[in-house]
């Protein structure tokens, strides 16, 4: 294999390192540089999992204003104890010393609204008011009861009023809560404003690998095209081997050279063709690198077009370093996530602030919730909290966040001066790729009248088969070189459009 094939070898070698990507078919028509980058950009799986950087981000914006947003929680609970827990106070408690204290003053009222009665002194509408109050027909069955109640006085031959044990703690049990808490804290602010700079981060890192990836399919697709292109310069170059041995076996049958000469060319020919089978499996295999680097691994390519003349309308490097430093994606990422980190420090400052919360609790119970019949109970509050000392950790906190803040900072200005280098070494290489097309097409014409004349000389007579060889390699590699050259300049371009920021212009 020659030097040249080696060389092309290696360099496909590292282009076709690129991600595998879906699946995809297109047919009928010559495949251009603009379809495969669209393909890719379409297909690519590494694309569409850095697509999730976005969602993911949002996703945790939206969660630091959660913090702030109320929060409901319902529960049930069926609870069965291991005894029934009841209190009976007929028994718990000895009612004769009720009876005796309460015996003065009982009779006493009812000597009084008897008194009162007697006298006309209160209305027989307030006192059969009393009486219904109290569960008696009229005010002569209240009076009559104060005076000579049997629950008061204990009248011998009477019966005291009964009463059910109040159950404490049942068998089973039934309970429902509602929980409502509404967290008021200045902390959501900072939160999702830092939260708002790393989406868009990640929309820069989304555009980053974008950008990464059609260069490298640009890169790809001109190593293709080519290795397609020096298939068909070898193929030219056998069909100019095979008219020259034909050339070559008709002096050979009129004895005007000797077989030397014949087999020299003979060898010629099989030597153009073996360089030409290296260079077509390595062309399948670009072929392959291509359908890899854009996703699509069944597709159908037929010829390649042509590479597309990259144009590059800025001619100084300072002005295309200034377009860079508003189109790159690193350099917006670098500054949004520099906005970040000093939206975290803010928040890291304000956990030393009080936090207060609105809460709520409704409960519902099989049982009575008190001492009284209501079997359902409900609160509500305002909480504060104020840290006092966590062992450091907060300021802890504070002290990264502030490292953090410097560290962004400074990463921008690292961002930038990279930027600048890679716009000002693309440039050096376009500019030396741009000048070196034009060296290589006067070598490719000179080898072409070169080649001519060595012919003419060579069918006259006046030149040896040696040197018609070295003609037609001559003119072999200056074409090969030319096909090179401008192969060289176009990646030269679309990497200094995609240094400035600019790579999806290579499309056209």
């Amino acid at each position: 294999m020659t030097t040249w094939l080696r060389a092309l070898a290696l360099t496909l070698a590292t282009l076709f390192a690129v991600p595998a990507a879906a699946q995809g078919d297109l047919t009928g028509r010559p495949f251009a540089l603009a379809d495969a980058m669209q393909l890719a950009a379409k297909h690519n799986p590494n694309l569409r999992a850095a697509v999730e950087l976005e969602v993911q981000a949002k996703a945790q914006r939206d969660q630091a204003w959660a913090f702030v947003q109320p929060t409901i929680s319902a529960g049930y609970q069926y609870r069965v104890n291991d005894r029934e827990i009841a209190l009976d106070f007929a028994d718990s408690f000895d009612t004769s010393f009720l009876t005796d204290a309460f015996e003065p003053l009982y009779g006493n009222v009812g000597y009084i609204l008897g008194e009162l009665a007697e006298d006309n002194m209160i209305e027989p509408e307030d006192c059969d008011e009393l009486a219904a109050i109290n569960g008696f027909e009229d005010c002569a069955a209240l009076l009559d009861a104060i005076q000579n109640g049997v629950d008061v006085t204990g009248d011998p031959g009477t019966e005291p009023p009964t009463q059910e044990p109040s159950i404490i703690q049942p068998k089973t049990q039934q309970f429902l809560n509602v929980d409502a808490s509404w967290p008021i804290s200045p902390r959501a602010i900072s939160m999702g404003m830092a939260g708002q700079q790393n989406v868009l981060s990640a929309r820069a890192q989304i555009r980053q690998a974008r950008d990464q990836l059609l260069l490298a399919v640009v890169q790809t697709y001109a190593g293709a095209w080519q290795v397609q292109e020096s298939v068909a310069l070898l193929r030219e170059q056998i069909g100019l081997a095979e008219a020259h041995l034909k050339d070559t076996q008709a002096l050979a049958s009129a004895g005007m050279i000797t077989k030397d000469v014949t087999l020299r060319a003979q060898l010629e020919v099989e030597k153009i063709k073996r360089q030409l089978r290296d260079a077509e499996q390595m062309q399948r295999a670009a072929l392959r690198g291509l359908k890899v680097a854009i996703g699509k691994r069944d597709l159908e390519i037929g010829s390649l077009t042509p590479l597309p003349t990259v144009s590059i309308e800025r001619l100084d490097a300072e002005g295309l370093a200034k377009e860079a430093m508003e189109a790159r994606p690193e350099v917006a990422g670098a500054e949004a996530q520099a906005l970040a980190a000093q939206n975290m420090e803010a928040d890291a400052v304000l956990q030393f602030l009080p936090t207060f919360a609105v809460a709520a609790n409704w409960r519902w119970s099989d049982q009575a919730a008190g001492f009284d019949d209501k079997k359902t109970a409900w609160w509500i509050g305002l909480g504060v909290s104020l840290p006092i000392w966590d062992g450091g950790i907060k300021v802890h906190n504070a002290r990264i966040a502030a490292s953090r803040k410097r560290q962004a900072v400074a990463n921008i200005d690292a961002v930038r001066q990279q930027v600048a280098m890679d716009v000002e070494n693309a440039w050096d290489a376009f500019t030396t790729k741009r000048d070196a097309v034009s060296v290589a097409k006067l070598e490719q014409e000179l080898a072409a009248e070169a080649y001519r004349l060595v012919e003419v000389r060579y069918k006259a007579g006046k030149a040896r088969q040696v040197e018609l060889l070295d003609a037609q390699t001559a003119l072999k590699f200056a074409e090969l070189g030319l096909v090179q050259a401008q192969v060289d300049r176009e990646l030269a371009a679309a990497e200094l459009l995609a240094a400035s920021g600019r790579v999806g212009d290579v499309g056209g």
